[in-house]
């Protein structure tokens, strides 16, 4: 299990390594979702494709979209725009996965807690059983002084 120097709770490093991996791909996936919004905006209401903020949110979300590239045809909006299906339907399974995330996000952080809570009760414990002890041992020396 856990480690335990200086009375002083430690959380195994696994845990620690886990939740900053956790996290990246919880952050990792919200900006997926928040790029394929975007493109999905930008290409609704024909943004100007020349403008650096576009070609930036097209780049961007590019990746986040190639697993889903031509399952759903795009359909025309207006005379310009268009609604690209497969950026929602992207968007509803990353937002699947990000919930998926965050219950291991959760799960993480309970191990780490309950991780925590077991070494505290251990060390409460060893805190406990000292001083019984140093009250054994005080009684001893007390027995043994009043004998001389």
């Amino acid at each position: 299990m856990a480690k335990q120097q200086n009375n002083q709770v430690q959380v195994p490093g696994y845990l620690k390594i886990s939740k900053v991996i956790v996290w990246a791909l919880y952050f990792y996936i919200i900006i997926g979702i928040v790029s394929l919004t975007l493109r999905i905006f930008l290409l609704l209401f024909s943004a100007n494709s020349a403008a650096g903020f576009y070609n930036l949110v097209i780049r961007v979300s590019s990746d986040y979209l190639q697993p889903f590239r031509g399952i759903f045809p795009t359909k025309p909006v207006g005379e310009t725009g268009y609604l690209d299906i497969s950026s929602l339907f992207a968007i509803i399974v990353y937002l699947f996965i990000l919930w998926g995330v965050g219950a291991l996000v959760q799960y993480t952080q309970n191990k780490i807690d309950i991780t925590k809570a077991e070494q505290e009760k251990q060390l409460e414990q060893l805190r406990q059983d000292k001083l019984l002890e140093e009250q054994r041992a005080a009684r001893a020396q007390a027995a043994a002084n009043k004998r001389r």
